[in-house]
């Protein structure tokens, strides 16, 4: 019986393996009580919704830990509940139970990786050709007998896979002019300042910074990285405001503005007309509720983007005392990633992915 292996997941510590597989049970929790639901109370597009996001975020939490061999057949999945929703595959109750036994067959994979470094491959592969073919199925009214007989072959043998593991390098570069440098030292004791007055880590800034470079590099198109690195250290000036602030309405204003008063605060040092953007921007939500503007989509700068991604990953692993990485490494990928064409843009999710794969090898070695 032939096996396939993924190395660099094996590598992981165990305390993030661990809370790898809880993230994947609740996920899989709220898929069969959203497959439930739509069987018991009727269909809607909500339903189909949420039912896409927990697999996205499933799917997202098994590419940071390298497990690509399972990515693909949720990636599969995944798809075909997005034709659901864009409304040119019909949902079915043999599609609905597909969906349960593929992500119970392959949580039982990663478990056999988690234990003995191997799973098997036929499993594996059978799964995802079923998969690529009702996807690719012309013939709608064809579809549920192809998933009622995908159903009855999951335990058939194909062949082997291997993965190899990515590259792991997380030195970025960043060359600055002399006048940019004076500046950036500038930004960096003032958010060292600000740090401390509400109660933050003083190695926040850099942490945000580290992992904005590392997500931009894994971009097809990058922004400035200078421009990122003065968007990183000076996004949140803006709450400075918030200190002096006496009741709970006029903390809420200056939470809602700090994106502009740090943007103003910035645009007085010549030759940051990028990172002004960006952090002017960096509330914003690519489907258009967040602040302080409303923007939407492409009117919202990529480096906000990358910048609110960081920031999210960082304030949840580390919190505000950054004393320690903690156990929610997983969970902070899993809030991303949900976020995926409603927080961020779909393919920049995937760069931060890669980001943190990265991350997460270099810290297991």
């Amino acid at each position: 019986m032939s096996h396939f292996a993924c190395k660099a997941f094996s590598a992981l510590e165990k305390e993030l393996k661990d809370d790898l597989l809880e993230c994947y049970v609740e996920a899989q929790q709220e898929i069969e009580e959203t497959i439930n639901s739509i069987e018991g109370d009727g269909f809607s597009f909500d339903k189909l919704d949420k039912l896409f996001r927990s697999l996205h975020s499933m799917k997202g939490n098994c590419s940071v830990c390298f497990l690509d061999p399972l990515v693909g057949v949720l990636h599969k999945l995944e798809e075909i509940v997005d034709g659901m929703r864009g409304g040119y595959i019909r949902y079915h109750p043999y599609l609905g139970e597909l969906i349960i036994v593929v992500i119970e067959t392959v949580y039982d994979l990663l478990q056999q990786i988690y234990q003995s470094h191997v799973a098997e491959v036929a499993v594996r592969d059978q799964l995802q050709q079923g998969l690529d073919a009702i996807y690719a199925e012309e013939d709608d009214s064809k579809r549920p007998d192809m998933a009622a007989a995908l159903l009855n072959k999951c335990n058939q043998t194909i062949e082997e896979e291997k993965e190899e593991p990515a590259s792991t390098s997380l030195i970025i570069k960043v060359e600055y002019t002399d006048e940019q440098k004076e500046d950036i030292d500038l930004f960096i004791g003032f958010s060292q300042k600000l740090n401390r007055l509400l109660g933050y880590s003083s190695e926040r800034s850099e942490r945000i910074l580290k992992l904005c470079q590392l997500i931009n590099v894994e971009c097809k198109t990058q922004v400035d990285r200078v421009q990122l690195s003065a968007a990183a250290y000076m996004h949140n000036m803006g709450m400075a405001v918030i200190l002096n602030c006496k009741d709970d309405e006029s903390k809420y204003q200056a939470e809602q503005n700090h994106p502009l008063v740090g943007a103003k605060l910035l645009a007085k040092h010549n030759g940051w007309e990028e990172a002004v953007d960006m952090v002017k921007a960096h509330k914003e939500r690519f489907d258009g509720t967040g602040f302080p503007e409303g923007l939407v989509s492409s009117l919202i700068p990529q480096g906000a983007f990358i910048l609110s991604m960081a920031v999210m990953f960082i304030d949840i692993v580390w919190g505000k005392s950054g004393s320690e990485y903690n156990k929610s490494a997983m969970r902070a990928v899993q809030k991303v990633n949900f976020e995926s064409g409603k927080g961020f843009p779909p393919h920049l999710i995937e760069s931060f992915n890669a980001a943190i794969r990265k991350v997460l090898v270099a810290k297991s070695k």
